[in-house]
Parts: structure tokens; sequence; C-alpha cells
């Protein structure tokens, strides 16, 4: 690729000295000189020594962050998992004014300044860009002062591109006006690997998307550690990572996530060997190119409280398996033993569990508890024995019934998986055995224990419950989240066999005193539930749930006379929150940037916000991950998975953020990028027909179009096809722009040459209808979205709209509960027909499918149609917030249409009114229009000062009387005055800023303003 994408003030940052450079976004910031050599790599690198590209962040003194030495522990291989606390005191002989902390780490941070926190970070990172964060410190008196850093090494694979565990900061100011740096990270840094965090712990995905649970052990961690005065002087000192280490950075990529039929494994990756530094990439170093996360707290609600497993001894055997039996004493009389276990594979072997030395028969223990198996048995008077064998490698978690009965010596502590713990329990829902207050952030005191409190954040959040917490050295508190009720019931954290690979459940070992709570990555679901477990009770105080989501203020609106389609609207927003953060991704099962989510997600963020700055930044860590011209469907973390039809989305929201913005230099950045991929993507041209012919092979290295469009995805599809087309057409305008004019003109060429071929050879004049596709000599029947992708584009000839139209509507689905178009796949729907001039056909598809949704309980929208009967499909998807963008853009008829202009063009149908807001970038665009009686409309605009626009009205209007502030402008098919125009869409009237009112007239006796 060609030169790297490049943001922040240039003249005054730092940058990295490379080796032999790759692509990366700041490339083009490396003072010239002679790239350095292999020996000057291997001084100076933090990289480490594997098979495959090696990154190597060096030192250049040019500049002032990468003087920071990176630091860490140790210098040996890591684990899994690891927390690092740092302290640093620094002396100051004069007032440091205008202070700011320069901050980057692998994988997370959070810090404090003198005891005080300033904040966490860092944004997502590639393995080429990362992106320091700063602080502004204010002013700094003489005296000491203290820098605490807690650092998490937790790699994973969907938010960053971990490479290797290090900590990069330093605190700089002015001193008499003179630039002063205080403080580098460096040898004199005190480091402690925490021993309070279970290195172990289970995934949160067992696959490594999101990250590990967290199982802290208060008892472990000094309170006041990152608190001025605490005594650190047995604390070791930092290493600096100055030579090469040997990091196992075995990886799985993940191909397939299908809400209908779940998760699809593949294993792309080995784990990497030892070798010498052969090959490899640029690494850069820029500022923060997007605010920090905001955030926003969220009402709590307390949705049940009760006991869990009354009349129960729950017990876990885990590494090491210190004993695997225990003895029953029984007292007078006679008793009945239950047991229960967690057995996620099914039943549980006839070997599990023996009882005098008879192996106990296995039950399912309920609908509404899965993977929880139970035998029962009647003792006599004595002592009995019972014994469990075949114990697994992380432990096994089982209950035992304690009416009548001893168990003395249960091994029973955090363990390493705690959601097991939360799946076996059996909620018994009492809500006056938990003490609940609101005031100062909910309390509650859990009195008799084991108990537990479900809350309700009312939909999905991503974010942080923080609390005050106390209880018996010993005592435990665990955490979870969920998206849903099973079964209307009870939150599953850990679903078991319903969703195996998840356990979003957090632990703390509690140490007798008052300790604040909170993890170090972010959770979410709408759902918490809290379990308390000990012998006296415990106390959480000021607890707290906070929205973390990227920083934006709700500038747009929708309403109308229909009340559905504005509650549509706005949970479309409520979706956007928590699928907004440091990138555009679903805030639950993974955290990926998939590009067709992106899609889909900043169109209804233009229509609710107005942002482009996240689309921006993604971008640009797309352009980044192509390689040779092969696309990437995410970024960053795309490995293997390289689908067309993303790739091809990205070229599309390129030109649309040139368009929105007029910012040629991403454009220009990305350019090489593009052409490439527009090269890789000629390469699946037929020979005959000169369309994309996809050769069959999984969607996560092709294309996916919908869920439900699995006929679209190869061959010589009409859907895929489309979307070629609509690339090219959408190059060649960004050619044009750069001056690349020899490539405009070939890609102008070739979308016409394969638009022609496409109506040729796929279009059934016949039938009124486009053909699915053509794989070898077969073709295939028309499918929903042979029509609607066609359709979104504009490729359907004039005279044929209204029979593709009709076929879309006729082909599609009437029953929502079986949709052979899936949630992601309607935004080409409403699009196709929002260009058709179907807009009532639209609403009375969102009615159908949205509305059905939200009658079962949907509060954001969901990754698939049936989601909620699938653990596995996540509840809060923003792909599916097409019709936010629908109704504002084509409904209300408000579109941005550059930096600053826009246009309106009201539907005048579906409802009898509709106002709302778009946002610009300098203010907000203002329209509202209502239908009157005899045929009469009116439209009102309030637009920002400095913007200029056009209103667009139906061609049907032709023959009307249009006035405009009391003139008339238009009558019986001629101008009267200003600046008005015909076209095939209809009447385009000019319009500055300002207040302005439209009114139409048919052209009939008596409808006269």
């Amino acid at each position: 690729m060609g030169r790297p994408l490049i943001w922040g003030r240039l003249a005054l940052w730092p940058v990295l000295l490379l080796l032999p450079v790759t692509a990366g976004w700041g490339a083009g910031l490396v003072p010239s000189r002679q790239a350095p050599s292999l020996a000057e790599a291997r001084q100076y690198s933090i990289g480490q020594s594997i098979s495959g590209p090696v990154f190597l962040p060096l030192v250049a003194r040019a500049i002032s962050f990468e003087q920071n030495s990176p630091i860490w522990a140790h210098t040996v291989t890591p684990a899994g998992h690891e927390v690092v606390l740092f302290r640093q005191v620094f002396s100051l002989g004069q007032r440091l004014e205008q202070a700011s902390l320069y901050i980057f780490a692998d994988t997370r941070y959070e810090a404090w300044l003198d005891g005080i926190w300033l904040g966490r970070g860092p944004a997502r990172f590639s393995r080429l860009t990362r992106e320091y964060d700063s602080y502004s410190l204010g002013s700094l008196p003489p005296g000491e002062h203290l820098l605490a850093v807690l650092v998490q090494w937790a790699p994973n694979y969907r938010r960053s591109e971990s490479t290797t565990p290090y900590l990069q900061a330093h605190v700089e100011g002015l001193v008499n006006r003179h630039h002063y740096v205080a403080t580098r990270s460096g040898p004199d840094w005190k480091a402690m690997l925490s021993p309070a965090w279970q290195h172990q712990s289970a995934l949160v995905h067992s696959w490594g998307l999101v990250g590990p649970t967290e199982l802290l052990d208060l008892r472990a961690l000094p309170a006041d550690w990152m608190a001025p005065g605490f005594e650190d002087q047995n604390w070791p000192y930092a290493r600096v990572k100055t030579s090469t280490l040997r990091v196992d950075i075995s990886r799985r990529a993940i191909r397939a996530i299908d809400p209908g039929t779940g998760f699809v494994e593949e294993e792309l990756f080995e784990p990497a060997a030892s070798a010498s530094f052969t090959n490899t990439a640029a690494v850069t170093y820029q500022p923060r190119s997007i605010p920090p996360l905001e955030r926003v707290e969220r009402s709590v609600t307390v949705a049940d409280a009760g006991l869990l497993s009354p009349a129960r001894y729950l017990a876990e055997m885990f590494p090491p398996v210190s004993a695997t039996f225990t003895q029953a004493v029984l007292a007078a009389g006679g008793a009945t033993l239950s047991v229960e276990a967690l057995s996620i594979g099914g039943t549980p072997p006839a070997d599990t569990a023996w009882l005098d030395g008879m192996p106990l028969a296995w039950r399912k223990a309920g609908e509404l508890r899965p993977g929880v198996y139970t035998a029962s048995i009647e003792l006599t008077a004595g002592e009995h024995s019972l014994h469990f064998s075949n114990v697994p490698a992380d432990g096994m978690t089982f209950a035992v019934s304690r009416r009548g009965l001893e168990f003395p010596g249960l091994p029973f502590g955090q363990g390493l998986h705690a959601g097991r713990r939360l799946l076996l329990a059996n909620p018994h829902s009492q809500p006056e055995q938990v003490e609940i207050q609101a005031g100062d952030g909910l309390s509650a005191t859990f009195n008799t224990l084991p108990a537990y409190l479900v809350l309700d954040l009312g939909r999905v959040v991503q974010g942080r419950l923080e609390a005050e917490v106390q209880g018996a050295p010993g005592a435990l508190l665990d955490i979870g989240w969920d998206e849903r009720l099973y079964r209307d019931a009870r939150p599953l954290p850990y679903p078991g066999g319903l969703h195996k690979e998840w356990n979003q459940v957090d632990s703390w070992v509690l140490d007798g005193t008052w300790r604040h709570i909170a993890t170090l990555d972010s959770r979410a679901g709408r759902y918490i539930l809290i379990a308390a477990w000990g012998e006296s009770p415990i106390q959480v105080s000021g607890l707290r749930v906070y929205e973390e989501r990227f920083p934006l203020s709700l500038r747009g609106s929708f309403q109308s006379s229909d009340p559905l389609l504005d509650q549509v609207w706005q949970v479309g927003v409520d979706t956007l929150y928590a699928n907004m953060s440091d990138a555009y991704a679903d805030p639950w099962r993974e955290r990926g940037q998939w590009w067709g989510d992106a899609y889909v997600d900043y169109h209804a963020n233009l229509a609710a916000f107005g942002d482009t700055d996240l689309l921006k930044r993604g971008l640009a860590f797309m352009a980044e991950a192509f390689q040779g011209g092969r696309p990437k469907a995410m970024a960053p973390n795309g490995d293997g998975n390289h689908m067309l039809d993303y790739g091809m989305l990205w070229a599309q929201s390129l030109v649309d953020y040139w368009r929105l913005t007029g910012d040629t230099s991403l454009v220009a950045q990305a350019f090489p990028a593009l052409r490439d991929f527009i090269a890789y993507l000629q390469a699946y041209k037929s020979p005959n027909s000169g369309l994309l012919d996809i050769p069959r092979d999984h969607w996560s290295v092709t294309t996916l179009i919908d869920w439900a469009g699995a006929e679209s995805r190869y061959g010589q599809s009409t859907a895929v096809n489309a979307l070629y087309i609509a690339t090219l057409q959408d190059a060649a305008t960004l050619a044009a722009a750069l001056g690349q004019d020899q490539a405009a003109g070939e890609w102008s060429q070739e979308a016409k040459q394969v638009e022609q071929a496409l109506n040729e050879l796929l279009f059934s004049s016949l039938e009124g209808r486009y053909l699915t596709s053509q794989v070898e000599s077969d073709l295939l029947p028309p499918t929903p979205h042979a029509q609607a992708w066609p359709l979104a584009y504009g490729l359907v000839p004039p005279g044929q709209l209204e029979a593709v139209s009709d076929a879309l509507l006729e082909l599609i689905s009437s029953d929502p509960g079986t949709p052979n178009v899936e949630i992601y796949g309607f935004f080409w729907v409403l699009e196709g027909l929002g260009r058709a001039g179907r807009i009532s056909d639209g609403i009375d598809l969102i009615k159908a499918y949205y509305g059905r949704m939200l009658e079962l309980g949907a509060t954001t929208w969901w990754e698939s149609f049936n989601a909620n009967q699938h653990y596995w499909a996540g509840l809060s998807h923003g792909w599916g917030s097409a019709p936010t963008w629908f109704l504002t853009t084509y409904i209300l008829g408000a579109r941005r249409s550059g930096p600053d202009s826009w246009q309106v063009k009201p539907a005048f149908a579906g409802v009898s009114q509709a106002s709302g807001e778009l946002p610009l970038p300098g203010g907000v665009l203002k329209v509202g229009w209502e239908a009157g009686g005899c045929g009469q409309f009116a439209v009102s605009l309030l637009a920002p000062a400095g913007t200029t626009g056009e209103v667009v009205l139906p061609s049907a209007m032709e023959g009307s009387a249009v006035w405009l502030d009391g003139s008339q402008i238009w009558a019986s098919g001629r101008t009267a005055r200003g600046a008005v125009s015909r076209s095939a869409d209809g009447l385009h009237i000019v319009v500055g800023d300002g207040s302005h009112r439209l009114e139409i007239s048919p052209a009939l006796p008596g409808c006269t303003p």
C-alpha cells in the first residue's frame, strides 16, 4: 500500500522510526533517514521473537513520546492475563504549568495522579498504529507527586491487536515558559506484578474474543496502592524491554457467527515458533484521534432478589483438587440426599459420583435449569461416603442437600470459572431476604447467604458497575451480565450448553474492609446478577452502573402522526449508544468492528448524531488492514475474514465520508488500498460476461450479503454485482476528485459495462424481476435480495422500477417470524424501496417486522429477527438500525448532502405529518411537513446559518402551484420566479439558510393555500 493515514498535529507530536516500512497511518511522519539495521532493531525493540510479522516500536529522540522507555514487571514470556501496578514519585523544584500526562499501554490501563483517578485507555489499536492518550493535569505545585498506573495485559481477538505487554508514559509541561519533562517511564519506576488477579481465569468468550473474566482477591491488593504515602520500598523496579521477547501468540479467528445456526469455529493460526527478525512491519504512535468515552449513569431497577439454592451446600472442586470425596454424617432418622451437578455436555457419566460405592443415577433438574442434573437417594441413619471421580482439569461445580446432613470440609472457593456457580445455583425469589435502599446510589445488604439480586438497566448497556462492598475475609461476590432473562425468569451470564463459549461473570474475594470494586474491562447486558456467598452478611453501597459510549449529543429527532414509527426511530438511537464506543462494534458477544455492521451504523448515526469522526477512524483502520488488495471484513483483528462485500462497503463508505466532509486527505491516503482492492475484485470477473463470479466457499472469505442471503453469495450474483457496480462508480468519483483521470475513466466505463451485463443476463423481462445468480450454467430463481440490491443502487431500468419493486414485496416473507431477509439485509430493502418511491410499502414492512420485535419486548434492535430464540445471538446489534435512517431520510425527507449542504425530499406518504431535526456540522436542520385537505401540503424549514440546500417535490406535483415564503414560484408546469428546476425525480427548489415555508396546492377548483 502507499502513503499512510495520518491524524493529529503532525509538527508537534512524536513518531516512531521504523523497520523497513509497510503501510501505516504514520509512516509519512518518519524523518528522512536510512531504515534502521537489524542490529538497531534488536537494540531498541519491544517486539517479539515469533514466526511471521514482528512489530517493533523503536525509540526516536526527535519527538517526546518515543523517548519513553517501554516498561513491564519482567522480561520473560507473559501469561495470558497479567496485571502490573506501576508507581513513580517525581519531584518538582518549580511549578509545572500546563502539565499533561501522555500514556499508552498494551492492552489497557487506568491512571491516577496524587491518588486522583484520571481515566482509562487506550482506544483500540492495531499492530501498526497506536494512539496515545493525553490528560490535562493543570498546574502542578512544587514538591513530590505520584503517578500510579494499573496496566492489564489481556489480548483479545476483536478489539486490539496486542503484541507484548508494556507501558509508555511521561508527564510534561512548562517551567518558566520552557518545555520540561517531569518524568518518563523507565527503570526508576516501581512495578509489581499483582497476585490479586487470577491469571488463569476463564475467558469471557472461550475463543478469546473479548478477554478474560476478572477474578480478584482483594486480600492480595492493597487498597491504597495508588495513593501518596503508600510504602512501596519492597516493590521491584520496572524492567525496560530493550531486548526481544519470545511470545506465544497462538490465535484463533472466527469465521462463522450465524445467529440461525450458532458459531462455526475454524482454527486459522497455529502457535508461533521462535524465529529471528526476518519479517518486520512499521509501528507508529500518534495522538488519540477521538475523544475519550463518556460515562453516563444508567437508572437501575431491582427486578428480583432472594436466596440461592437454600438447603444446599454448594461446592467446587478446582485445580489443584485436594479431595474428591466428603463424608455425610446423618443424624437420627432418615433423610433424602440430593446431589446436583453441572454438566454442559449432557448427562454426567455414571461414574461421576458414588454413594457408598454405588453410582448415582442422574436426571435433568428442570427446564429453568439448563445444564443441571440431579440425583436423589434415601439414606438411613449413620455415616455415608460421597465420592466424586473424573473431575475435569478446570474443576467441577456441584451441590448437596443440607437438611439433616453435615458435610465437613466441602471444597469451596473462587476457582477459575465464576459463571458455573451462577448457573448451578437455583434462585428462590424472596425479596425480603435482601435489604435494599435507594439514595446516593443503590445499597443492598445480603443478610442470609448465599443470596442474589437482579438489576434491570432497561436496555442493553456497555459499561461498568461500580460500588463499595464489605464482607468477611474470604466471602465472595460474583457479578454477571446478561442481555435477557432465560424463559422470562432469570439471567444466565454463563448460559452453559445454550452458549457454552460465553461467560460474563466476574468475582471478588472480600477482605473484611470497605473496598471499591469495578472491572478493568467493560461488560455488556441489560440484566446484572449479583450473588453473595459467605457465612455473614455482605453489604453493597453506592452501587451505580455507568454506560461507556462515544461522546455524542442526540441532535436529530423524528416525530410523526404514527407513534409506532416514532418509537422505532428512538429504539434505533438507543441501539447505537451501545454499539458506538471507540469503534462501531456490537457490545455483547465480540465487539469487533465488522464493516457491514459499521456501514448501517453510521447511516443511522447521521440521522441521530451527525458524527463522522468514528467513521473516519474506522475507514483508516480498514485501509491499513487491506493486504495486496485483499480486503479484511473488520479492523483491527480481521485475520481470516476476507469478505468481498464488506470490502466494497468500505469503498462506498469512503466516498460517503468524502461527500459529507470534503476531506480529501484521508481519501488520498486510502486511495492506494482502494486501487489495489479494485484490481483484486477484477480477478473474479467472468471472461464471458464481465460479471464477478464468486466461487463457493465460506462467507468469511467470499461474501455474506445477509444471513438469509446464502444463494446470493456465489456465482454471478445479482446482489454482489450490484455492490460491485456501485463500488466502481464510487471509486471513479474518488479518483476524479484526486485528479486520477485515467483510473476514473476506466472504472466508470467498467461500471457501465457490468451494469449492462447485469441487466442483460440476470434480469428476466418476462417475469419483471432479477434472477438471484448464475452458477455455472444454472440460473437461480429470484429472491428478495436479487431485487433489493439493484433497487438500492439505482440500477433498475426506469421502465422496470414498478415491476421490480412489486417483485421485492411479493417475494419477501409476509410472516416476520419466518423471515427470508434478515435484519441486516433490511437496510438494502428499505433503501431500495425508498429510492423507488415506495415509501408506504417501506413503512408497512417496518411496522410488521420491527413492530413484532417491540411486541416481543425489544428495547434495542436484535442481531436477527429471531435472536431472542438463540442464546448465541445478540440483542443489541447496530446493523438493525436501518429504520432510523429510513424514517429521517425518506419519510421526513432530510439528508446531508455535503459539508454545508442538505436536501429535503418529503415523502408526503405513509403518515399525515412528520417533523424532526437533521444534524449538520454547523447546527441542525429543522424540517416539518403536513398534508392538508384537498391534496394540499406544507413544508417548513429552519436551516443553520451558512448552509444551502434544496427541496425536492415529487414529479406528481409538477402540475400544482407552489409558494415559497408567500410568493408563488411555480405554476402549472412553469417557473413563476425563483430558482426552480425540473428533473426526472421532480421539482428542485434552491433554498438558503434561515426560516422558510413551502405550500403546495393542486390545480383544482377551490384548492388555494
